[in-house]
Order: structure tokens, then C-alpha cells, then sequence
């Protein structure tokens, strides 16, 4: 009864919230956060209660003319690892200031590129700084060292082109987050980050982004031949790719001319979709709407070099990181190891373009990283710029994607470029990977570090009945070494959310997985002695997967004071407020429907730099 009274009791709240989006548009609140009324005011950083670290640093941003300069959000994201790095390594009042100094500098030593009338200390050195570029393999674009990843930039999650449902888009693409977007795109373009990569499943985002460059284009910000362009779709039939391929030139076509690189979008099987998908765009190359055709992936190693030896791509998009290949992790890589690694080497030696999925989020969420990872990368780099340093010094990628969501976003990264280009930052970088790889060794043993992950199948063979054996343990590997429980937990869960039918045959099961998220958690209920057989220990091996298994299978994340038992708390989080969109994390249908219908007002609310985080940096500047 409860239940039906508060549905009844919502539905003129509904009403109401469409009414207002059909006359007035996309909420303008809604990117505004929460209000005086409901914020919650934020502690103030303890650090600051000491008054001789107040003094020095006081002192400190004066001498540098940095407090003006530096945004709310970069503010905060600085005094959050302040914050971090004064409880749990107890800095003395000399190690604080240096550590302020490194990370204030991070955040404004680039300003001047993106607004003229600033200055900085390393002016000179400013003057000559471009994010580098390099040559993308055979497509023979020069590639920035970092792209600008459009899944944030973008008002909802629900597609443009869903019947009736689908957001207004003149209602979008005047609202707040587009101005958002706008601004992130011109940042991009000061600091030569002239890649710019969305798809046709990321909502909004996809026009979104495109009318922003038109805009700037029209402006006489940039030209259309001085940035690069890419955009993804699923691979299907002939007739189902094409819609969906009109939908997106519809979107991109009279606008920008043409698609500079074009990838087929979590392609995993070498199959007649794959076969009907690349004639197509073959075809559209030919025609001039597309100039490179590429694929990204969430498929086994196995399936990805399978791809790869095709020869039908210019350019791959794929995961590698330091702390694992993500899909791929725990698959064999037919040529005797596991992940993606050689699949990388072999699309370089192919001459593909090689991309970097996500180095920031999928690689580890490292803008909130655990303690352990804060911990053992240091003060001399963040998480952030090491996962960028390792994918360009150790893995030759061309470029790394970062999710940009708002300008602040880019300080870590570009810190990271910044040491590429000087050729700074190799012992903070050594140090670190040196600290992370003993760390492993330590908490898991020599040899399960070198075989743990090794002579295991995929879920895709039958042996697994689906469960995807080696994925699990390498989520093992990360919580044991590093206490990532935020990263493996979602990651567990979208292998938890399978769906498997033990009614249907083996090969009807794996045919009918998710492409872009493949096998399924551990069942009691699976004999996993053929698929352990190898491995060098399978009994400790099966403990590990039943452990894992035991932490990692509740819907609902454990209690803070839970994670903090096992050693796994998080040690800041970067991420500032919340994108329009709202985090993946909180990707659900009924919110996603409720934001589209009631344009922001509700559903998914209070996101963008809202009422708690102007209070957290007015704190602190007082």
C-alpha cells in the first residue's frame, strides 16, 4: 500500500517537472548541483588547522599569484590529496609545501595557453608547450599524445535517436552542459589536443560534440582540417548498420565534411556482421565520408588478435593499462601469455594507428584511486600521470583517452604530457613502478605474480561453462595487492549481471553474451577442474576465485567500515561533481528516463559544479 501511495503522490510531481521542461526547456538548475537548502557542507581540510602549514602556504600562493588563477575545482581536487597525503603519511610541514607547490603548479603552469592575459613563473616555457603529436601508424594523421573522450560530454545517456523519448535537442544544445562542452572543447584546442572521439551509443554526446566544433569552426577557432574526428558504431547486418549509420551522419555529415577516423564499436567476433560491417564502410570510404576505418574492442585477447590479423583496419582502440587489460584480462593471448600486450606489439608491427581505451577509469579509476595505489605512486606523480607515462614509455601508445568532463580534468594529464615532452619525471616514474611491482610480490608471492594468470581459458570455452576464471583472479591480484575495491567490485558486477541460461546449451550461452561486457561470475554449481588444469596451482587457484567471489558478489558496494577493515578505502576522489549525464556508476533506466522526460529535473539530478563544492572552495579560500 505504501508503495502504490507514493507512486500516486509522485505522479503530479511528474506532471508538473514535463510541464516545465515543454515550456522553459532543460532545467538550468539541474547543472547547478544541489542548493544552499540541501548541500552539505563539507569538513574543512584538518591540515589547515595547522597553523604553520596555514602560514607557509599562505605565503606560498602568494609568492606564486596562483589563488585568483586556480578554478574551485582545481582548488579542491588539490587540497583533497593535501588532505590525503597529511593523515595517512603524516607530512611534516616542509613536505606539505612541496607537495602544495607540485600540485598548484600542476594546475595553473598551462593557463596561459588557454587564456592570453594570464602569466605564469615558467612563461617561457609555456610559450613553446603543445601537447606532442605523433604519427598514428598507416592513417598517417598526427596524433596528440592524449584524446579528449566524449562519454561525459553529454546531456543523457539515452540515445538521440530513440523514439519519441529521445532528449530535445534544440532543448539541449542550449542548456548549460553545452556551454560546459563547448569550453572543455576550446581548452582542448589551446593546449593541441585536437582529437576528438564519441559514439553513436553515448547518448547525446555525439552531436553534441559535433555542434560544439561547428560552432568554433564558425567562429574561426579552428578549422575543420586541423582536428581529428572520430565517432563508433556496433557492427551488424548490412540494413541495421546503415540506419544506424544515417543516424550518425545526419548528426556529422553537413557539419564537419567527413569522418576522419571510424571504428567499428566493441567488435569481438570475426562473423558476417563484422564482414557486412567493413563493405559498408568500405563503400563510405570511397565516397569520402570516412578516411580511416578502425575497430575497438572489449573482446578476449584470443578474438582481438584474431582481428588484428585481419588486415582490414587502419587503427585499433583497445586496453592495455598498468594494472591490467581490463575485458582481456585472464584470456590467453595465443602466443603463451595473457591480456592485451601482444595484441598491441602485433597491430605496431602491422603499422596500425593503437589507441588507449580509457586509461584513467578503466585502467584503475585512478581519480579516486585506493590508498595502497596513492600510497605507492607518491607525491612526485599522481595515479593519473602514471598510467599515461607507462601506456606512452613501455607500451608505444600513439594516444590515451581521457574522459573529459569539465577543464580540470585535464591538470593531471597534462602533467603527464608535460614530463613526455621535457623528458622529465623518469625517477618519479621508475620509483613508482618499481614500488607497484614489488607491492605485488610481496602481497601474492614471486611466482603467483608470474603464473597466477597464466594456462587459463577463456569463457568462452566450454570448460568455463562461462565463468571467466582468469578475469577473476586478476581482480584477485589488484584487491589483494592494491586494495582496488571500488574498480573490481563494478567490474565483478557487470560479470555478476550475465546473463546465462542453463536451459540453453553451451555454445547458445556464450553466442548470446554481451559483446561489450563477456563472461559470467563464479557458480558454485560449475565443476572448473578441465578449465584449471593447467594452471600451474589449480587449488589455489579455485580458493581464489571462491574468495573473490565471496567479496565481490553483493549488488550493494560493503560499509566503510567494512572496506576499511580489509584495508581498501579510497584515498581522495578528483572527480569534483558529478557529469550532466551522471557517473556510469549510477546508469539506471528509470533515471536516465525520468532526466530525458523532465529535462533535468528529475531522475538524474544535481550534477555539474553545484552549491557543496562553490562551499568546499570558499572554505578553503577563506
Amino acid at each position: 500500500m505504501a508503495s502504490i501511495a507514493s507512486k500516486i503522490a509522485f505522479a503530479p510531481k511528474l506532471l508538473c517537472a514535463m510541464c516545465c521542461y515543454m515550456f522553459t526547456g532543460w532545467n538550468r538548475k539541474a547543472y547547478h548541483g544541489d542548493s544552499p537548502d540541501t548541500g552539505t557542507t563539507p569538513p574543512k581540510p584538518k591540515f589547515l588547522s595547522n597553523q604553520t602549514i596555514l602560514v607557509e602556504l599562505t605565503i606560498l600562493m602568494k609568492e606564486m599569484k596562483c589563488l585568483e588563477k586556480i578554478s574551485d575545482d582545481a582548488l579542491v581536487k588539490i587540497c583533497r590529496q593535501l588532505e590525503f597525503f597529511y593523515i595517512e603519511e603524516k607530512l611534516n610541514e616542509k613536505e606539505m609545501l612541496a607537495l602544495a607547490k607540485f600540485l598548484i603548479d600542476q594546475s595553473i603552469w598551462y593557463q596561459p595557453l588557454v587564456d592570453p592575459s594570464a602569466t605564469v613563473d615558467t612563461q617561457s616555457e609555456v610559450d613553446h608547450f603543445n601537447v606532442p603529436k605523433v604519427r598514428f601508424g598507416k592513417t598517417e594523421l598526427q596524433m596528440p599524445l592524449i584524446t579528449c573522450g566524449g562519454m561525459r560530454l553529454q546531456n543523457s545517456w539515452l540515445p538521440d535517436s530513440f523514439p519519441v523519448l529521445s532528449p530535445n535537442r534544440d532543448f539541449v544544445l542550449k542548456s548549460a552542459p553545452q556551454q560546459n562542452i563547448k569550453h572543455c572543447i576550446k581548452y582542448c584546442i589551446a593546449l593541441g589536443i585536437n582529437h576528438f572521439e564519441t559514439s553513436r551509443v553515448y547518448g547525446t554526446s555525439e552531436y553534441q560534440l559535433t555542434e560544439a566544433l561547428y560552432e568554433l569552426i564558425q567562429e574561426g577557432t579552428v578549422k575543420r582540417e586541423d582536428f581529428i574526428f572520430q565517432t563508433k558504431i556496433f557492427p551488424n547486418k548490412r540494413k541495421a548498420f546503415m540506419k544506424l549509420w544515417n543516424a550518425t551522419w545526419s548528426n556529422v555529415g553537413e557539419k564537419l565534411g567527413y569522418i576522419d577516423l571510424f571504428s567499428v564499436h566493441c567488435i569481438a567476433d570475426k562473423d558476417q556482421k563484422m564482414e557486412e560491417t567493413i563493405a559498408v564502410c568500405r563503400e563510405l570510404k570511397k565516397e569520402g565520408k570516412i578516411r580511416n576505418i578502425g575497430f575497438s574492442t572489449h573482446g578476449t585477447s584470443e578474438q582481438i588478435m584474431a582481428l588484428i590479423n585481419t588486415e582490414y583496419f587502419d587503427y585499433i582502440n583497445i586496453h592495455e593499462h598498468y594494472f591490467g587489460s581490463y575485458h582481456g584480462s585472464g584470456t590467453p593471448n595465443t602466443v603463451g601469455g595473457q591480456g592485451n600486450l601482444a595484441c598491441v606489439k602485433r597491430a605496431q608491427e602491422l603499422d596500425m594507428g593503437v589507441f588507449l581505451i580509457s586509461p584513467v577509469d578503466k585502467g584503475g579509476k585512478l581519480y579516486r584511486p585506493s590508498k595502497d595505489v596513492a600510497s605507492l605512486v607518491g607525491r612526485e606523480l599522481t595515479p593519473i600521470a602514471f598510467a599515461l607515462l607507462f601506456a606512452w614509455k613501455e607500451n608505444g601508445f600513439h594516444t590515451a583517452s581521457v574522459g573529459v568532463a569539465r577543464p580540470s580534468d585535464l591538470d593531471e594529464v597534462l602533467q603527464a604530457a608535460r614530463m613526455m615532452a621535457l623528458s622529465t619525471g623518469e625517477g618519479p616514474y621508475k620509483s613508482a613502478r618499481d614500488r607497484l611491482d614489488q607491492r605485488a610480490i610481496e602481497k601474492l608471492g614471486k611466482e603467483w605474480t608470474e603464473k597466477g594468470l597464466l594456462n587459463l581459458p577463456s569463457f568462452l570455452d566450454e570448460s568455463t561453462d562461462g565463468i571467466a576464471v582468469g578475469h577473476i583472479l586478476w581482480l584477485y591480484n589488484l584487491l589483494v595487492s592494491y586494495g582496488m575495491y571500488e574498480f573490481c567490485h563494478d567490474r565483478y558486477q557487470s560479470l555478476v549481471n550475465c546473463s546465462w541460461d542453463k536451459k540453453k546449451s553451451f555454445q547458445e550461452n556464450a553466442d548470446a553474451m554481451n559483446r561489450t561486457n563477456m563472461g559470467r561470475a563464479y557458480d558454485g554449481a560449475v565443476d572448473l577442474t578441465k578449465a584449471l588444469e593447467k594452471h600451474y596451482n589449480p587449488s589455489l587457484a579455485l580458493e581464489r576465485i571462491k574468495q573473490t567471489h565471496e567479496w565481490l558478489k553483493d549488488r550493494e558496494e560493503k560499509s566503510a567500515e567494512e572496506v576499511s577493515e580489509l584495508e581498501w578505502e579510497k584515498a581522495y576522489d578528483l572527480s569534483v561533481w558529478e557529469p550532466m549525464c551522471g557517473d556510469l556508476d549510477s546508469r539506471f533506466v528509470q533515471k536516465i528516463l525520468l532526466q530525458v522526460l523532465t529535462g533535468g529535473r528529475l531522475g538524474i539530478v544535481e550534477t555539474g559544479p553545484g552549491f557543496s563544492i562553490k562551499t568546499e572552495a570558499s572554505q578553503i579560500r577563506g
